[in-house]
């Protein structure tokens, strides 16, 4: 009989050994044993890489210290040791501290320790740190929710703009009979109370036209991304001669001089004549009325520059930051009737010109007016 006892007593001594090896060289795990009122009497390598404390620091102090004061103060600590001895197991995921102060998201397992007799004697902790994991299903779900708001949000643009589109091109047609009817009426008529009623109408409806034209370029503007440009061989100053004539015409009180000599160069004809025919307005509208407006061009290189100048009151800096913006209108007080409008004809001035691979920059002071330059290459690109 000893000499079978001497037999059995290596062995077990040797898996006892073969056991601590193992733990010891788990390094993604924290494997640790508490006694039975939860202080560390044992301490792995891998709970020291995740916890952050060595053997020496934290043997013999209470498991709370994983956990942050306002959970301790809970009783969580003493509930997951009651629930392992009384079910033999505990188990969940959940932050936890590590030795710095950060917080780690792992899964903790509380298995309950008991000798041959059924006595309480222990428990095993096993945690593993999931933070890694945690932090990409945070990041994704987050990923997920921006894109469904994005997507959502991306689909109601679209449809108000394809709504603007179509009411668009839906309005013109009638505002075209509209204006057409008007014109041979005036022309029976010789009434002259009936001819300034039908001025007026066609007055009106030559703005609510221009209006349907910008809501169409701001919508194909955001749905594109720019507006379609169509360059071809043409002189800028006959451009600028026939809306400056235009703008003469429309405020004989007013003084335009223009300073161009023949230019040619490659733009889109029609779009040029909007951008100026804007600056140009803007500049009578909100001069100085005892004031020329004057339109110069100038030279560089491969660029021409076409400045728009008038005297009067500075445009406040924080009002110049927003003036491209659409439905800006400058919050400025209007002199007539005719500037009202959606505030969308700089906007579609600067896409444009920004069509064109050029730009527009504006100067305003108190002391030397307002000045808005257009830069534009001799030769737009067809595509910018």
């Amino acid at each position: 009989m000893a000499a079978s006892r001497s037999a059995a007593s290596p062995a077990s001594g040797d898996a006892e050994e073969r056991f601590r090896l193992l733990v010891e060289s788990v390094k993604d795990y924290a494997i640790f044993i508490l006694d039975p009122d939860g202080r560390v009497s044992t301490w792995n390598p891998g709970a020291e890489r995740i916890k952050g404390y060595t053997a020496a620091e934290i043997v013999g102090k209470h498991f709370s210290i994983f956990y942050p004061p306002e959970v301790v103060a809970t009783g969580k600590c003493d509930g997951e040791l009651e629930i392992a001895a009384h079910e033999g197991r505990f188990e969940e995921e959940g932050w936890r501290l590590r030795k710095d102060g950060t917080e780690l998201w792992a899964n903790v397992t509380i298995t309950a320790l008991r000798d041959s007799k059924g006595t309480l004697i222990g428990f095993a902790k096993v945690t593993q740190d999931l933070t890694t994991r945690k932090v990409a299903e945070e990041n994704l779900r987050s990923l997920a929710a921006q894109s469904a708001a994005l997507a959502e949000k991306s689909r109601i643009q679209e449809f108000q703009e394809r709504f603007l589109a179509i009411l668009g091109h839906d309005l013109r047609n009638p505002l075209a009979s509209i204006d057409m009817g008007a014109g041979i009426l005036r022309q029976s008529l010789r009434d002259p109370a009936a001819i300034r009623i039908l001025d007026r109408m066609q007055s009106s409806s030559s703005r609510m036209t221009c209006m349907i034209e910008q809501i169409l370029d701001l919508t194909r503007s955001r749905l594109t991304g720019r507006l379609e440009m169509f360059p071809e061989p043409m002189d800028l100053r006959l451009a600028l001669t026939r809306i400056v004539d235009e703008m003469r015409t429309a405020f004989p009180e007013r003084t335009i001089a223009l300073d161009c000599p023949p230019l040619d160069g490659t733009w889109d004809r029609d779009r040029l004549e909007q951008v100026f025919s804007n600056l140009i307005g803007n500049a009578v509208l909100h001069g100085d009325p005892n004031a020329p407006v004057t339109v110069r061009t100038t030279v560089d290189a491969n660029q021409v520059q076409v400045s728009v100048h008038n005297r009067g009151a500075e445009i406040p800096p924080e009002i110049v930051t927003t003036l491209f913006n659409p439905f800006r209108r400058g919050e400025r007080e209007s002199r007539t009737s005719k500037t009202a409008g959606l505030g969308l004809g700089l906007y579609i001035s600067h896409e444009i010109v920004r069509g064109h691979g050029g730009g527009i920059d504006i100067q305003s002071t108190t002391a030397d007016g307002t000045t808005f330059r257009v830069s534009l290459p001799i030769h737009a690109p067809e595509k910018p």
